[in-house]
Formats: structure tokens, sequence, C-alpha cells
């Protein structure tokens, strides 16, 4: 459930005080941010630290101990067909016996009422997402005979069917070869453009600085947000990473 907080109503997505456990394992601890309108952001962080339990949070799918996540400004929202969810690829059942192209229609059932069917325009739209991953071509396969960036690629195309205001995914760019890596980066530039909110789980942080506006540093609590420039400070990672890493120096170089 989406709960109401003192947020800042210029805010997509403006998070309180939240605080997550699994049991007596704390995963999130006391994070307040506000995430604007029209931004492609990176959740980064060591493995571990909380990054997809943020974004399950959102999305309501985990109950918090404390805190409240509030989005677009209003109060007791009805978010259905408002936010997007790309999972990890692990978490799907890929012997489902359905195409590609009736999951990239998926997305529009939040449209409609729960007795409607999809419609022609539903359908249209669904096509055109997958255009826009480079997919139409497979429409009619299962999507268990798909490589695994394949595979992520129609669930990109189910989220731009649902034509959300906020997308949110959870590493998608893990497991997948550079050109499937580069169409998913084109896809969430071009989302964002259009002005919609983009918040993406991301572990390579060589590439951070160049996919996103804004990068999200988490390690149970929030240890930076802001523009890349910023949150890739090398001593800032090397206290949230416990390590100098080769990445961490490079990052140095380039500074200096």
């Amino acid at each position: 459930m989406i709960k109401t907080s003192d947020s800042d109503n210029s805010s997509a997505i403006s998070v309180r005080h939240l605080t997550v456990s699994y049991g007596p394992v704390p995963a999130l601890l006391d994070i307040s941010v506000d995430i604007e309108p029209g931004q492609l952001v990176g959740v980064i962080g060591p493995n571990g630290s909380g990054k997809s339990t943020f974004i399950k949070s959102i999305l309501g799918f985990v109950k918090p101990d404390h805190g409240t996540v509030q989005l677009f400004g209003e109060k007791d929202i009805n978010t259905a067909g408002r936010i997007a969810y790309v999972p990890q690829r692990g978490s799907v059942d890929w012997d489902y016996p359905i195409t590609v192209r009736e999951v990239a229609a998926m997305g529009r059932y939040s449209k409609r009422r729960w007795w409607q069917n999809l419609r022609r325009k539903d359908y249209q739209m669904a096509d055109e997402a997958l255009e826009k991953v480079r997919m139409s071509d497979f429409a009619k396969r299962q999507i268990g005979q798909l490589s695994g960036g394949q595979q992520q690629r129609v669930f990109m195309a189910r989220a731009l069917a649902q034509d959300a205001e906020v997308l949110l995914l959870d590493e998608p760019f893990a497991g997948v070869d550079a050109a499937t890596e580069r169409a998913i980066l084109n896809v969430l530039t071009e989302t964002r453009d259009q002005g919609k909110t983009v918040v993406v789980v991301h572990h390579d942080l060589a590439t951070a600085a160049e996919y996103f506006d804004r990068l999200l540093l988490l390690k149970q609590r929030l240890f930076a947000y802001g523009p890349p420039e910023r949150v890739l400070d090398p001593k800032l990672l090397c206290d949230v990473y416990e390590g100098n890493l080769k990445v961490f120096a490079d990052l140095a170089d380039t500074k200096s």
C-alpha cells in the first residue's frame, strides 16, 4: 500500500524514514529521499545493500517496519497502470506457455477493468513496444525459447506497453549482451525524455556515470543521492564498498 507522508509535492517518488527488515536482519534503515520527475536514476550499492528491497518497497511488495512512500504527491492514490515494473530474470517462470506478444500485451491489462478484454488498440501498443525493443520478429515465440537478453527485452516491452508514469527496473542489464544493453539503455533514455521517471537497480559502477542522470547509493542506509560526479566519489565508494577496487582508482584518475 502506498502511504502518505510530508513529502515534496513536486516529487515523483518521495520516501520518508523507510525502514525494512527481514526477521532480525535489517535491509533498509531510515531512508529518506525525493526522486524528481523526468529523471533516469540508478540505484547502486554492494550486494545485499537493500537495492531490490528499495524497489519493492516503492511497489508495495514488502511492508515497511517504519516510514512512508508517496507517489506523485497525492494521497491514497490508485497506482494501477501508473507504475511499471521489470523484475530480475531469475524471478520469472520462463516455462509458462505464453508468447512474446502476449507478454507485451499484459502491460495493457492495468488499463482495463477486470472483466474487460483487451482491445485492438491495446495490441497495437504492445506491437509498438516490441518494435521499440527490436523483438517484433519473435512475437509468436514462446518466451522460454528466447535468450536471456531477448527475454529482458520482452519484459521491457511489457513495461512500455503499460505507458506508466514511473518505471522501476531490477538489474535489467544483468547477464545481457552488449547489443541488448545498449538497446535497453536507448529505450530508458527515450522514456525519460518523454518526462517519465525511471529508477534502475544497477551493479556496474564503470557505466553508472554514463547511463544515469542521478545515482542513489545504498548500503542499508542512504549514503548519497545526486549527480553521478558527486555520488561516485572514490573515498565515499571505498567506505561503502569497504575496499579500494580498481574501478575506484580509475574514477580517481579521471578526477585528477
